[in-house]
């Protein structure tokens, strides 16, 4: 299926529902955040992160899924970890300087259609 289509979002919700309920339940993993096909595993000792990470790729096999090798990192928090358009860290978190751009491009251009009279301000 196409990527964003609204029936992958859904599917990957589905899918990775199992997914889901095996860190959670059965890793008992305190601090997991997923959203869609995207999921983050916070905790404390790097070698706990590192045995969620074997049994998480054991899981996957088993739905015939892998974790993405070039995505897949284990690091401290303090250097942020990138997530759905953000770098988050502890306390707070910042838009992600390649959205920050893409903004200010899309934004420029819809001002000057705007001054140029091919598009309302409505």
């Amino acid at each position: 299926m196409p990527l964003g289509n609204f029936t992958s979002q859904f599917f990957a919700n589905v899918y990775l529902n199992e997914l889901d309920y095996y860190v959670k339940h059965t890793l008992k993993a305190k601090y997991y955040i997923r959203y869609v096909d995207d999921f983050v595993v916070l905790h404390r000792s790097k070698k706990r992160l590192e045995y969620f990470q074997k049994e998480i790729t054991k899981f996957l096999e088993t739905i015939k899924l892998e974790l993405h090798p070039e995505k897949t990192k284990i690091i401290p928090l303090q250097k942020g970890v990138t997530f759905l358009g953000y770098r988050v860290f502890y306390h707070y978190k910042l838009l992600r300087k390649r959205n920050f751009k893409y903004f200010i491009r899309r934004y420029k251009v819809k001002l000057n259609k705007t001054k140029e009279g091919q598009i309302s301000k409505e």
